[in-house]
């Protein structure tokens, strides 16, 4: 059977067609990449800039007593300093903390913005738990629900952070097993202190209540990628 002209030319449409649109998904790819490229930098750039408030939430912001009283041991708990309501905190507390949640939220934007939250995590997720643990509770008062309003969301991503951190530090082969302590100087001067937020067993630190554990997988390399992809959809919704 002989080929027309016109079946050739048909050939040829279908093969502009094809060529036209594994351009377009070679192009969404290309401009996917330059967008989590971007917000990779841009992370980057304000993760730098947040470097002092996070320094003073990490060595001086005080602990809420509750979670002391769950992680410390009884004979090291003058040694650090601690606060029940809001109004224990001092104005420099509350100025740092609000720079330092200001800053978590901009990275939950980057990952909205394409940023992998894996790469946020593999960099940085023990500070989003050490943050989330602090201003955990900072935030459950900022947000209590007030008479004729709404529940407040401010923060709320910041600890979507802090459970991601949580699980990619329990489950992930290079972190498991290990503590995740925070350090700071004691109050008393007599030297550096460690409240341990994750035994070697991943017992301490809770995930926040306001979110809700993935079901449990088959290992803990399918655990963890659940709980980043879940904190991603989250971020991203």
């Amino acid at each position: 059977m002989i080929a027309t002209i016109a079946d050739w030319a048909g050939v040829a449409g279908v093969m502009v067609g094809v060529m036209g649109v594994l351009l377009v998904i070679l192009q969404l790819r290309s401009g996917a990449a330059a967008t989590r490229a971007q917000a990779t930098i841009q992370f980057q750039h304000a993760f730098h800039e947040s470097s002092k408030p996070r320094y003073y939430l990490m060595t001086k912001f005080p602990i809420h007593e509750d979670l002391l009283v769950r992680l410390a041991d009884p004979s090291l708990r003058d040694e650090f300093r601690t606060w029940r309501t809001l109004e224990d905190l001092s104005k420099e507390d509350l100025d740092n903390a609000g720079a330092v949640v200001r800053a978590m939220n901009d990275v939950a934007q980057y990952v909205a913005d394409g940023l992998s939250l894996r790469s946020a995590l593999q960099q940085y997720h023990t500070i989003f738990v050490r943050a989330g643990a602090l201003l955990g509770p900072y935030l459950d008062y900022r947000n209590t629900p007030k008479k004729g309003q709404p529940q407040a969301r401010w923060g709320r991503r910041m600890m979507d952070l802090f459970n991601a951190g949580l699980d990619y530090h329990r489950f992930h082969p290079k972190h498991k097993g290990r503590e995740l302590v925070l350090e700071r100087p004691a109050i008393n001067k007599s030297g550096m202190v460690r409240l341990v937020l994750l035994d070697a067993h991943g017992e301490g630190v809770r995930k926040h209540p306001g979110f809700g554990d993935e079901a449990g997988g088959s290992s803990d390399g399918l655990e963890m990628r659940r709980a980043v992809r879940e904190a991603e959809r989250r971020i991203r919704r």
